[in-house]
């Protein structure tokens, strides 16, 4: 059977090669993850931010990116009613503090998060901008938010950097044992899919 790819460099089988007792394969592994989660989404947003009115689909991309970071962070193989809590978690992190405060974090997961996915706007009292002097600036009597795009993307795009930096920390153990579950995780839904085609294609014929 044909293993289906879960990056762009990686196939299901490559993971399952993977042992988490060998030191050297964690190197690896932060690679696979790292290919997955650049490879798909992350270099094509920087792709577009190079782009004029961009800021929406990045906005989209990397909200994306901040909750699947905190799922692999927590090892969430089932995000289903839990991502405003990953969203606001992702947004307690360094690379984010001390501008999203709990009200911020809030507002950024309804009014950016669900307002992008979900209806293609920025709803309540934000605006989308670059080049500011702040990642996130408070306006119209505090409620508003006024959010650089720029820099917030080099945030999630540092998150990952320090995710992966911490992983090949073997003093980790938890933010490891997450990793693998999740990664075993899709690649059991990968190896599921692929026999559920290669069987289609044998009864087509193709």
């Amino acid at each position: 059977m044909e293993a289906l790819r879960i990056s762009p460099k990686y196939t299901s089988h490559d993971w399952h090669a993977l042992n988490p007792s060998i030191p050297d394969h964690w190197t690896r592994a932060a690679g696979i993850v790292r290919d997955r989660l650049n490879g798909r989404f992350l270099r094509f947003a920087s792709n577009c931010l190079r782009h004029e009115y961009s800021g929406f689909v990045v906005l989209s991309i990397d909200s994306l990116l901040a909750e699947t970071i905190q799922q692999f962070k927590e090892g969430i193989t089932n995000g289903r009613d839990k991502s405003k809590t990953m969203i606001k978690r992702f947004l307690e992190g360094k690379r984010f503090q001390p501008h999203f405060d709990d009200t911020a974090r809030t507002s950024f997961y309804t009014d950016i998060r669900c307002g992008l996915l979900h209806q293609a706007e920025a709803k309540g009292m934000w605006l989308i901008r670059r080049n500011q002097a702040a990642l996130l600036q408070k306006v119209a009597g505090g409620r508003g938010y006024i959010i650089d795009v720029k820099r917030f993307h080099a945030g999630v795009r540092g998150s990952l950097n320090d995710y992966l930096k911490r992983i090949s920390d073997p003093a980790e153990s938890s933010l490891r044992t997450n990793l693998w579950k999740k990664m075993d995780h899709i690649c059991s839904v990968r190896t599921a899919r692929g026999a559920l085609y290669e069987s289609d294609n044998k009864v087509n014929g193709v």
